[in-house]
This record gives C-alpha cells, structure tokens and sequence, in this order.
C-alpha cells in the first residue's frame, strides 16, 4: 500500500468508532494486489475507501439535487435553527458538512489544510457567492457542529452546493466527493418533478452505496392529494431505472406537516443513525466488494493469459499493439469531441442568455425612467448616480437569469459531456474486452471510468463608461437645468447596449468556463484509457512468470470473500425518544 493510502487507513478516527479491524486489512491487502499488478484505474476506489476509514466509521450523508431544491431549508429544518445560508443565488462550491458536536462552531478548512474555527453567523461569507465569490477566501471545506444533530451521532450531512452536486471544486479537500458517500438524499423539489440529471445522478450514486432515497420537498405547494400524486410519479420514474427504487420522503420546512418531517427523520434514524457503526460497516463492505470484485477481474483475465495456448496469447498481444497503435486516433476522438461539444456550449449559450433580451431591456428602461427624476446635481454626480444604479440593476436582473439559464445550461452540457465521454471510453474497452474474449475465451470488464468535473466559475456583469469622452470631466460647463433632458435620453440609449453587451459577456463566460471543465474531462478520460491498457498489457505480457504470484493474489481474494459478504444485523428497535426526536417549526425560506 502507498503512504498516502496507509496513512488514511491508520490514521486515528474521528466521532463514531474505530475502524473496523477487517476493513483496514482488506483494504491494506486489496491496495497492495493493486500495486504489485499495476491496477493503477482501481487507484480512485482505493482512495475513496482510504478516506472513509479516516474518519473512523462516521457516516456520510450526502444531500444532493438541482439548485433551489431545498437542500439547506432540509438541513436547517432538521437542525431546528437557520444555520445554513439559504440563497437567492447558488452557493459557492464548498462543500458544508454538519454533525453533532457539544457546542455550535465552525471550522473552515482552507485549500492548504489549515483549520480556522468561525462563528456559525459568519458562515455566509466562506460558502455563498455573495460572500466568498468565485471562492476567493480558498475554502477547501467547512464542518459545522451543533448540539441540535444529537439524534445523529456518527452521521454527517453533507451539503453539496453547485451544479446539482455532481461537479464538485476541483480541490484536494472536495473533489471526488462521491465515491465517499455513505448514505445519499436526492433532493427533489414538489414543482421541478425528476429530471434526467437527477436520474443521472441517482444511477450514479447507486455505484457508490446501498442506502439512496429521494427527499421531496417543498410538499406545502400541493395538496394532499396532489403529493400523493407527484410521490407516485416519481416512483414510477425512479423504479424504472433503479431496483428496487428507493423509498420517497415527502418533506416540507413550514409548520403543519410535522407527519412529514417526523416520517422522513424516523427514516434516517433507523435506517442510518441509529445503527450507523453497523451501516458503517454495510457501505464498507459494498465499496470493498466493488474493489474486491474489480480487482479480481483483472487477476482472472492475467491468469487465462498465463493458462492460455502460446498463439492465442501472442494474437492477444498483438490485438493489444494494436490498440496502441490506434491510441493516438482515439485521443484525437476524444479531442475533437470535446471542441465540438465547447462550441456547440457556445452556441447554446448564446442563444439561452439572449433569448429574453428584449423582455429585459423594456423592463430595465421602465425601472430607469422611475428613477431618473430622483436624480440631482451636476453632470459627473448624475453620471455616477446611473452607473451606480446601472451596475446594481444589471446585477439583480441577470444574476438570477445567469445562475438560473446559465448554471442550468452548463450543468446540461456538463453531463452530456461527460457521458459522451464515458461513451467512447467504454467503446475502448469494449475493444480490448472483444479482443480478450476472442483469443482467451473469457468475459473482461475493466475498472468503471468516473470522471470528476470541475465546478465552472460564475461569470461577472459589469458596465462600461456611459460617455465615449469623459465629458463628465466637464461638469461644470454643462448647465444641467437645460441639458438633463438630453442626458436621459443618453442614458436610455445607453441602456440596451449595456443590457446586451453583459449578456453577450455571460455568454461567452459561461462558454469559457464550461469548455475548461470540458477539457479536464477530456484530460481525464485520455488519462483512463491510457492506464487501463498500460494494466492489461502489463498483465498480460508477464503473466506467464507470474503465474504463481497471480495464483497467490487470487487465492488471497478468495479469503477475504467472506469478510466481504457478511450481512450485519437488522437494526435495533428504537427507544420512543429517539422514535420522536425534537420538532422545532419554524419558517425559513425554501429557495437554497
């Protein structure tokens, strides 16, 4: 095992347990087979598994979904206080996590790893765009306790702001989030019904854990029957791809629906607080077994290497070189796809951002014709007192439009990207697996490609000089008493430019951004292909003289099975206090 990965393995835990002694051996075992064959595409899972021992047996849940799904409005109602920021814009991409802890605080946690305790009621200013734009502060991460969370001891919710919490920052601290969920709450908004990002995301997360259910919020906007209805939708929608489906939790912040709030909470804390050493120990199994399994597939294919017949070894290699051969062509695929695909974003982005243009520029010059009268004093002072409200009205009417269209939009492209992507990845694979199937007989199927997309940066909105010339400069010669007039009308002209110079800049902006997480993409699945042929081809090539090693790994598999395959115990009756924790209405705003 590497010293990164040992490390995490024998690090001292945090809240919750120790590690469980099996775990850290499986997991010590599984990394030293990688390494000693070279499975470096099993590197992520190892990782993944390295980090969630670290934090001895803590359970991770994570709450995902589109922005203004509710996410935070969930958590404060859960916590029974307006801990986390609920924005009217998207939050940074810093990932927030809460857990119990025997007084409220913050810890901010900065890209370089140093640790900064913080007031909760500072908080906005590290995880919202408002505060912390574009992450200026370097946030890597933020843990908040509070006594609140005491039903939920070993359990830490994971708040994943951004683009439906699949793109996370792409930092040390945040990035590859996901294969260390432990448990995993699709937030569904009641009026935004489940969309193929969020079924996306559902297949996505079911590689990573077992425990999945879809958190429907905002309920209070429907009736009684009309939930039902939407419940039943959604299940049908979801049971459609996922078996068996996971189970829909109606939820709503605002006072009234206690029968809601109580039903999803006894959920979570039978189904992961109260038992959480023990699902702990479930969601470790799963992801070793994944590992283990992976991990095996390659040993069996090296040792039907080693069995097989000279000639079909020596046309195995040779179909191998000549996949090398064609990796170039493939790159270049993969390339050229990605320039597709930024300037048809560029195209899309365009079109999206002006579609409303002429909407926005009437209502824009209404609101300035309201606020011209207001306006006094000379030249420079009048010029100032537009570009000042210029500036904020420009801000107020895009920002939504741009993290609304725009986030949507990138967050679309994104997915398609990556699942064009994983397309020609898997068409390799499925290459080299036809070319192992022909000449040894058997079914191959490589390490799954995650790709881990890196969080576009929100674009800026600014506004230009109002004169060509500084003529403002002048003030003092130009007699405003008869020259405002004149000046308005400037202002008015001005403003359809400036409306439409700033969407053209959120267009291309957005364009930028997302082609950059575009090329990481691009980066990342040239990098997979590459390894997973540098690992069967390394497999194969040795795999004569290293028959007995291989043999030896495997039967090491076949002892660490049985760890692997234990089922922990049903999970214990619930005392009546923790079958009915604390209720504490209130009414915080649903637009997270």
């Amino acid at each position: 095992m590497d010293d990164r990965a040992k490390t995490c393995v024998t690090a001292a835990a945090g809240e919750g347990h120790e590690p469980a002694p099996w775990a850290e051996d499986g997991l010590q075992r599984l990394a030293v087979i990688c390494r000693d064959f070279r499975l470096d595409p099993l590197q992520p899972q190892i990782d993944a598994l390295a980090d969630m021992l670290k934090d001895g047996g803590v359970v991770d849940v994570a709450v995902v979904g589109r922005f203004k799904a509710g996410k935070s409005s969930f958590l404060n109602s859960l916590i029974g206080a307006d801990v986390m920021p609920v924005a009217v814009l998207p939050l940074t991409s810093v990932v927030t996590r809460l857990r119990y802890g025997p007084r409220e605080r913050a810890v901010v946690r900065s890209l370089d790893g140093a640790p900064r305790e913080i007031p909760l009621s500072a908080l906005a200013e590290y995880v919202t765009e408002s505060g912390n734009p574009r992450n200026a502060r370097q946030v890597g991460i933020v843990d908040v306790e509070t006594p609140a969370l005491r039903h939920y001891r070993g359990v830490r919710f994971v708040d994943t702001p951004g683009l439906g919490s699949v793109f996370a920052h792409n930092t040390r601290t945040s990035m590859e989030w996901l294969p260390r969920v432990g448990a995993a709450l699709l937030a569904v908004s009641v009026d935004q019904p489940l969309s193929e990002h969020d079924v996306t995301l559902l297949r996505e997360l079911t590689r990573h854990t077992p425990e999945i259910a879809v958190l429907l919020t905002k309920a209070d906007l429907v009736t009684t029957k009309e939930l039902d209805q939407v419940s039943a939708f959604i299940a049908r929608q979801v049971g459609a791809v996922l078996d068996p489906p996971p189970p829909i939790l109606p939820w709503s912040a605002r006072p009234g629906h206690d029968a809601l709030r109580q039903a999803a909470q006894a959920y979570l804390l039978q189904r992961v607080a109260a038992r959480h050493e023990e699902r702990s120990e479930e969601i470790l199994r799963y992801k070793l077994r994944a590992l283990l399994s992976g991990c095996r597939r390659y040993l069996d294919m090296a040792r039907s290497s080693a069995l097989a017949a000279q000639d079909a070894r020596i046309r195995l290699q040779e179909m191998l070189r000549h996949e090398r051969r064609t990796l170039a062509t493939v790159r270049d695929e993969i390339w050229l796809l990605n320039n597709d695909l930024k300037g048809r974003m560029r195209d899309a982005a365009i079109a999206e951002m002006l579609a409303g243009q002429r909407e926005l520029t009437q209502t824009l010059a209404d609101d300035l014709r309201r606020a011209l009268p207001d306006w006094r004093g000379n030249l420079a002072e009048t010029t100032a007192a537009f570009e000042a409200w210029a500036q904020d009205s420009l801000r107020k009417r895009l920002a939504p439009l741009s993290d609304g269209r725009g986030r949507a939009l990138a967050a679309a492209r994104l997915v398609g990207a990556q699942e064009s992507f994983t397309r020609i990845v898997r068409a390799f694979q499925g290459r080299l697996a036809e070319a192992i199937r022909r000449c040894l007989g058997i079914a191959f199927e490589g390490a799954a490609f995650e790709a881990s997309p890196r969080e576009p940066r929100r674009p800026d909105i600014r506004i230009g000089r109002v004169f060509d010339t500084p003529v403002e400069l002048l003030w003092f010669l130009v007699p405003m008493f008869l020259a405002r007039p004149l000046v308005n009308r400037h202002f008015l002209r001005r403003l359809p430019w400036e409306v439409e110079k700033n969407l053209h800049r959120l267009a291309a902006q957005w364009s930028e951004a997302v082609g950059q997480s575009m090329d990481e993409l691009c980066r990342q699945a040239q990098e997979f292909i590459r390894h997973e042929l540098d690992a069967i081809e390394d497999l194969v090539a040795r795999s004569q003289d290293r028959l007995p090693a291989i043999q030896q790994a495997l039967a090491a598999l076949d002892t660490l099975s049985p760890t692997m395959e234990s089922v922990p115990a049903e999970a214990p009756a619930l005392s009546a206090d923790a079958r009915q924790p604390e209720s504490r209405d209130h009414d915080p705003e649903q637009n997270d």
